[in-house]
């Protein structure tokens, strides 16, 4: 794993590229989380601080953010379903 952050290593990880803006939400949330985790175990300040475990957190993040995104859509489109449900092949 690599010792610096780089968002290369990122897409390696998720086997693909991110958009920027997409990133940035991620990195952003990484920050905020890493310094709050240095704040309450100092002992672990080296590897919240190291490269290789921003990769991962980015990584996961933007996976949780995607998900969170997707799940806030769907409960939007709830809120247009027509009465009833929607109907499906598995309704009738």
């Amino acid at each position: 794993m690599a010792e610096e952050y780089s968002r290369e290593a990122v897409f390696e990880i998720l086997g693909q590229e991110v958009p920027d803006k997409e990133m940035q939400r991620a990195e952003s949330y990484a920050d905020r989380k890493l310094e709050r985790a240095t704040e309450m175990q100092p002992e672990d300040t080296a590897t919240y601080r190291s490269g290789w475990y921003r990769v991962l957190l980015v990584a996961d993040l933007v996976k949780q953010l995607a998900f969170q995104d997707f799940t806030l859509a769907l409960c939007e489109l709830r809120n247009y379903e027509p009465k009833g449900g929607i109907q499906t092949n598995a309704n009738t």
